[in-house]
């Protein structure tokens, strides 16, 4: 075989490879989105993330081991791994991983939820202390108010009388003066 010969079969195994690697990736990715929830513009941001590190990936398999020219095989070889892995391990390694992965977040929700008793206890009994402050508050607010509401009654009466004693000056008795 010659060598030349030889080189683009290497190619088009590294080509099939890197299919293979880019559907792998993507599927890490799903499994992701169904462990955390997110919604569109994550899931835009993500995917315009994934298809630039692809792309980049793409041109340095190109660069180097091609000196950068582009084949159509090359293509051909990345969308024959990448279905070979879709047809064959895809669907149950995303569910088998997504199962995993949720029942992992069930065991540490559960034991952050034991550990997080104290700290729960702390919280009902503050709010207890806030109420019991608060009813409190709104007693001695209307004890204030009250005398607050008796001490300016009094004033007023005692202006009243103040007024009454006074003689109003009149037109006549400022004429006097």
């Amino acid at each position: 075989m010659s060598p030349v010969i030889a080189e683009e079969g290497w190619f088009l195994l590294y080509s099939v490879l890197m299919g293979l690697v880019i559907t792998v990736v993507y599927d890490i990715l799903r499994i992701f989105r169904r462990v955390v929830r997110h919604g569109t513009f994550l899931v835009s941001v993500e995917d315009l993330l994934f298809w630039g590190a692809c792309s980049f990936g793409i041109f340095n398999m190109l660069y180097y081991e091609n000196n950068g020219m582009f084949r159509w095989f090359t293509v051909l070889g990345a969308a024959v791994g990448m279905l070979l892995y879709k047809k064959t391990f895809s669907d149950l390694f995303v569910r088998s991983f997504t199962a995993l992965f949720c029942q992992i977040g069930k065991i540490l929700t559960k034991v952050l939820y034991f550990l997080c008793t104290p700290v729960r206890a702390y919280i009902r009994w503050q709010k207890k202390m806030v109420k019991k402050a608060e009813k409190k508050a709104k007693s001695s607010g209307r004890i204030w108010k009250k005398q607050l509401t008796l001490r300016l009654k009094m004033v007023k009466m005692i202006l009243c009388k103040h007024k009454k004693k006074r003689p109003e000056k009149t037109e006549k008795t400022v004429k006097r003066e």
